[in-house]
């Protein structure tokens, strides 16, 4: 893939209901040889489609030019999306918007095969939303939600002792340390950047879908970043140490950007990301196992957004 560059074509789409949902669609300008397969990128919060430093922009324009056809759109009420009309849970809204864009993509692109993509809070409904879908055949979660063990603890209070600053901010009664060690004692891990959690063990629930992505044989691409005041992933076996009962043998790969912020706001890490993107649509075989998982509904009930 990486050595035939091919000229794209970008295209505003509209579709869902009523055409309320609105994106842009990056194709190669001529076919591509199985050319079935399509990344989907997600937002990321409020954030709308190009997402943060326009990330999504130049990993959309990257992806296809190697040949792979790319939409970025915004969920109903974000960007040039109109709110959604009906009153359910808005976690199911944007369910229901995933779906449509993948039937868009189908109806238009005769798109079979989807690799959904997301950071943060878009790696939530990621991970949530696609072992349902049969169209979904891969996920990249950029810093997904990533239980603390042990070892993270260690290496984050660790971090914290030999930093100067936080003994400032321990004597003013300002130390996130502190604050941190209050979160997990209240249970209130999570952050106000993921999805919400409502009060059930987030762990075992997302071991759970974990478990049944890997069994579905959807291929995972987790990305975690390493460079932040206060990380919530320390090294970068954290994922799987969080979810030890899940067995994702050959369908995960795992990669940690030391040096990169959770936006990526540096040009070279966002340069990397989308090589590693690249790269591995290009070399990864994707294809789901007979196993038919449950509804997501059973699982999206253990949210909000």
């Amino acid at each position: 893939m990486a050595a035939i560059e091919h000229e794209i074509v970008e295209r505003v789409a509209q579709f869902g209901p009523d055409k309320s949902l609105v994106g842009i669609v990056v194709n190669p300008a001529a076919p591509v040889v199985e050319s079935d397969l399509a990344v989907v990128i997600l937002n990321t919060g409020t954030i709308h489609r190009v997402g943060h430093h326009r990330m999504y922009v130049s990993m959309s324009r990257k992806l296809a030019r190697a040949g792979v056809t790319v939409l970025r759109f915004d969920f109903s009420g974000l960007g040039d999306s109109s709110p959604h009309s009906s009153e359910q849970p808005l976690l199911q809204s944007n369910f229901e918007d995933i779906g449509a864009a993948l039937d868009w993509l189908q109806t238009t692109r005769r798109i079979q095969r989807v690799v959904l993509v997301g950071l943060c809070s878009g790696a939530d409904h990621a991970i949530l939303y696609g072992f349902s879908d049969q169209r979904v055949v891969g996920l990249v979660l950029i810093d997904p939600y990533i239980p603390p063990t042990t070892r993270y603890f260690i290496d984050y209070f660790y971090r914290r002792l030999r930093d100067v600053r936080s003994w400032k901010d321990f004597r003013l009664h300002k130390s996130k340390l502190i604050r941190r060690i209050v979160e997990r004692v209240l249970r209130r891990e999570g952050g106000p950047q993921h999805l919400v959690y409502q009060g059930f063990d987030a762990q075992a629930s997302l071991e759970k879908v974990y478990g049944v992505t890997a069994e579905a044989g959807i291929r995972l691409l987790v990305v975690c970043t390493g460079r932040h005041h206060a990380p919530r992933q320390t090294y970068r076996e954290q994922f799987i140490n969080a979810f030890p009962k899940v067995s994702f043998g050959a369908s995960l790969q795992l990669e940690f950007f030391q040096d990169a912020d959770h936006t990526f706001s540096s040009m070279k890490p966002r340069d990397e990301l989308d090589e590693l993107l690249a790269r591995w649509c290009e070399t990864t075989t994707f294809q789901r196992s007979q196993f038919q998982p449950t509804s997501k509904i059973d699982v999206a009930d253990l949210w909000s957004a």
